[in-house]
């Protein structure tokens, strides 16, 4: 019984420092959100930037949703699948991911170049969902998007085989959520220069990180929400910090219990 107490105890730890590791972690983007002032496309400077405005393709235009026509930017897609097993039956997890592709975000002064490859997509509209029942044909985008060679936002391998087709019987749902060209979007990053070839053009994108001597920034983070509500989603970082805390002091009390 002391065995199992101590197990218990364990887990709590290690979910309370979970817990508080990612309330500190939202404290440090709200932070980072919160010391980069926005400004206009034409005014960005090399280092920390965060810019807001439309969503324009860029030179290779919008990339395809993963479950519909027509095309998309910013993409996060999930695929579940009804599982039954005795009494118990519940929709599961079968494979999930975000696709990005490059874009701009424009506003009145001009537009600069996004790379959000690396970046926390955050986005906050209505998921699209599509089900297939086991026996249906699923719409040409699904049957495409799920006999591509890799699994689209993950080097792990064939999503088909990941997917274990044949063996889990039952209904498919489709779940994705997009950014299109001409949305709102809101993007904190690390602005660095490019080669422009006239004056006054894109000379500037956002990236992950830059190699040119100026400083990077700790976050990038692309989002269809407002500055503000950002900040306001994060407000929750002491929630997570003091739960966690305490979960982890509750582990703690179970685990050396036996030993007294």
């Amino acid at each position: 019984m002391s065995s199992i107490v101590q197990i218990v105890g364990l887990l709590l730890i290690g979910i309370g420092i979970a817990a508080v590791g990612y309330g500190y972690r939202r404290r440090r983007q709200r932070a980072a959100i919160a010391s980069v002032e926005t400004t206009d496309a034409l005014r960005v400077t090399p280092g920390p930037a965060e810019v807001s405005g439309t969503a324009d393709p860029a030179d290779d235009g919008p990339m395809r949703a993963p479950f519909s026509d027509g095309g998309c930017l910013l993409a996060e897609w999930e695929i579940e699948e009804w599982e039954e097993s005795g009494k118990h039956a519940s929709w599961r997890t079968e494979g999930s991911g975000t696709l990005t592709a490059p874009f701009y975000v424009a506003d009145d002064t001009g537009q600069v170049l996004v790379r959000p490859g690396g970046a926390s997509v955050e986005l906050s509209g209505d998921w699209e969902t599509t089900e297939v029942g086991v026996d249906g044909t699923p719409p040409e985008p699904i049957r495409e998007f799920t006999e591509l060679e890799s699994t689209p936002g993950d080097l792990g391998g064939a999503l088909v085989g990941a997917l274990d087709w044949g063996t889990q019987v039952g209904d498919r749902r489709y779940h994705q959520r997009v950014l299109r060209p001409g949305e709102a979007v809101y993007v904190h990053g690390t602005a660095t220069r490019v080669e422009s070839e006239r004056f006054g053009g894109d000379d500037f994108e956002i990236v992950a990180e830059a190699d040119d001597g100026h400083p990077d920034s700790d976050l990038f983070l692309v989002a269809d929400s407002t500055e503000s509500a950002l900040l306001a989603r994060r407000r929750d970082w002491p929630l997570y910090v003091g739960a966690g805390a305490a979960v982890a002091l509750v582990g703690v009390g179970l685990a050396v219990s036996p030993l007294l």
